[in-house]
């Protein structure tokens, strides 16, 4: 009786030699075999080029359900490739709902804000309706820019993602949204890659709150404490600390005094940029949940990038964001880290003077006051 292969056996040899044939194109194969657990390995010869060799592969092999890891070796590369389902797709109706709830979120806040008996009597010509509404499209800008940036960064790489979802915060607060997240639908190629998508939320937000900010510097008033105390009474304001570019912002424009003890109410616009830098500050933090840990992990190694992460939740701390200090520590101890697929190429030298560049602009949006 001929011996029969079983249909799963055959199946993946077929897989396995159309794999090969895909991989012996974009590198030169010394050994390959078919593990036990289904995926396929292979030693290739090291190569300089290896970074654009393996994007061209990682392309090839993502658009048939498969994904790439290349690691470092003492003579050659290793290269496994393994069959990959993508994550659950974007819930549009899900998305709505919570677009839906941080507009309310927003509208409301701009609301009791621009409604108030101290708003009125320092914007005695500001209608509170569009008051609210100038809000809403200041905040909405800020975050949308943010996520924007992820968006374009991540087609830019030919990486699919889903769209944002909006989180809502608490009316009355001051932060009426937690900002917005997205996911991505698969694994990240390289350094390269995961250093851009981290790097390109927090760079258009921070240009959106500059834009903001701008006009909102113009659009603030400011009184001496004590006239200020005498007119509305000690105890109407909240007083909120600035981020350092907010102050030198408000000093080169020259409309407010440089000395002595000055209270510079917020216009609606300068509110949304203030709450824009200070999302930036926190988000560009080297924690590794955080856009600015997607960019320290294309940078640091994995020790430091821990260190890096203890680091950033003490300045949260010393800037009195306790919660959100407690939350980086515990999702950092017992999430797994994320590598990119090629474990080999480094980050590119251009990418790691952005790099300490970001570091400027996380100081420039950190509540420092001068």
């Amino acid at each position: 009786m001929p011996f029969q292969m079983e249909d799963s056996t055959q199946q993946n040899i077929t897989y396995f030699e159309d794999v090969t044939a895909i991989v012996r194109r974009h590198f030169n194969v010394v050994d390959s075999y078919i593990r036990s657990d289904g995926a396929m390995e292979y030693t290739v010869s090291m190569t300089e080029d290896a970074k654009e060799r393996f994007l061209e592969l990682w392309e090839v092999l993502k658009e048939r359900n498969y994904v790439p890891f290349l690691k470092d070796g003492a003579e050659h590369f290793t290269l496994y490739v393994a069959p990959y389902s993508r994550r659950k797709k974007y819930s549009v109706k899900i998305a709505l709902a919570m677009l839906v709830a941080t507009v309310s979120t927003i509208l409301i806040d701009g609301w009791l804000r621009n409604s108030s008996e101290v708003s009125q009597k320092i914007f005695p010509d500001w209608n509170p309706a569009f008051a609210t509404v100038l809000y809403l499209i200041a905040f909405m800008g800020i975050l949308g820019l943010h996520e924007i940036g992820h968006l374009v960064l991540s087609r830019k790489h030919r990486m699919s993602s889903t769209m944002p979802y909006f989180i809502p915060g608490i009316p009355g607060t001051g932060i009426p949204s937690f900002g917005a997240v997205i996911f991505a639908t698969e694994p990240m190629a390289n350094r390269d890659m995961q250093f851009d998508v981290g790097l390109s939320g927090p760079v258009f937000g921070f240009i959106a709150a500059l834009v903001v900010g701008f006009f909102g510097v113009l659009t603030s008033v400011s009184f001496p404490l004590e006239e200020f105390n005498r007119i509305f009474g000690p105890g109407e304001a909240v007083f909120v600390d600035v981020p350092l570019i907010m102050n030198l912002m408000m000093s080169a424009s020259g409309r407010f005094a440089s000395s002595g003890e000055t209270v510079v109410v917020f216009s609606p616009l300068a509110h949304a940029a203030w709450f824009g830098f200070l999302v930036t500050f926190l988000n560009t933090l080297p924690a590794w949940q955080l856009d600015g840990g997607h960019m320290a992990r294309s940078v640091l190694s994995p020790r430091q990038q821990k260190i890096a992460t203890i680091l950033s939740a003490l300045v949260m701390a010393l800037f009195g964001f306790f919660l959100m200090a407690l939350l980086v520590l515990f999702f950092s101890q017992s999430q797994m880290e994320v590598k990119p697929l090629d474990g080999v190429s480094p980050l590119s030298r251009s990418r790691k003077v952005v790099f300490v560049l970001m570091i400027v602009v996380l100081v420039l949006c950190a509540p420092i006051s001068i």
